[in-house]
């Protein structure tokens, strides 16, 4: 069984990411294609970076994942596939894999030049399908090495995404960086450094700040909630801190974004 994954920001109204899977197929009949999701924001290269981050260490070694949020197509920016942690990864090299590289060390990362492994007319504007879906095809067959795609890339783009700090003994400064399909609001604020901070100065209360307000407590599920009216926090299924409204939509009804500030203070 060859399993490619599949994160683009194509959503599902036109037939992209169909048209991507009769590639593949032509190429490895054998594939088990799964969508980790299609509805990434529009050119959002860092929102992708995040979800792919966090979903690739539930599928099988070996797996192939395909992402394609590139709003470079066309330009000088290169198509690249890389190995890391067991898995392949193909896209463009726009800092979509920007945690994948800073947090597993890559085995090999090459650029796709390699005519060979690519449709025989190549769109300016649809790198989709011509040039990472038949790349993530041949790698999942088992028997194409990254070399045979390109030249071996020395410094991929990262990207600067936003960090958390702890910026004093009892404080912790982070970012909302995903708005989830409910309207969760997930940080990257982590539960090791939330439950680090609260040992060390052996807390009685927190305080979570956002420009919404201000939330007294991190509950230990969404069922927790005192009503359906209340801004909340838990830690999500990312192991982060994450804003919720019971039964609601928090980002909507409490006009949260990716990148607002938010400040958890132990007291």
């Amino acid at each position: 069984m060859s399993v490619i994954t599949l994160t683009t920001d194509f959503g599902s109204k036109d037939s992209f990411v169909g048209v991507m899977k009769g590639v593949m197929l032509k190429i490895n009949r054998e594939s088990t294609f799964v969508d980790i999701t299609h509805q990434i924001t529009p050119q959002n290269v860092g929102q992708a970076a995040y979800v792919i981050y966090s979903a690739f260490s539930y599928f099988p070694q070996g797996a192939v994942h395909l992402c394609v949020v590139d709003p470079g197509v066309g330009s000088s920016r290169s198509p690249v596939v890389l190995e890391a942690a067991g898995h392949y990864f193909v896209g463009p090299d726009n800092g979509i894999f920007t945690k994948i590289i800073r947090n597993f060390e890559p085995t090999a990362i090459h650029e796709i030049v390699n005519r060979d492994f690519m449709e025989p007319d190549v769109s300016s504007t649809f790198h989709g399908r011509d040039v990472f879906a038949p790349a993530a095809a041949w790698l999942s067959r088992g028997t194409v090495r990254l070399e045979e795609f390109g030249p071996a890339v020395k410094a991929p783009v990262t990207l600067d995404l936003p960090k958390q700090v702890r910026s004093a003994a009892n404080l912790i400064e982070g970012s909302i960086i995903y708005i989830d399909g409910f309207g969760n609001a997930v940080t990257n604020i982590t539960r090791s450094l939330l439950e680090e901070v609260e040992k060390n100065i052996q807390a009685d209360g927190v305080e979570i700040a956002l420009h919404a307000g201000v939330i007294k407590s991190i509950l230990p599920n969404y069922s927790m909630a005192p009503d359906q009216n209340t801004i909340c926090a838990t830690i999500g299924s990312w192991n982060t801190l994450e804003v919720f409204l019971a039964n609601g939509d928090a980002a909507g009804v409490f006009g949260l974004a990716v990148d607002d500030h938010v400040e958890v203070r132990y007291y």
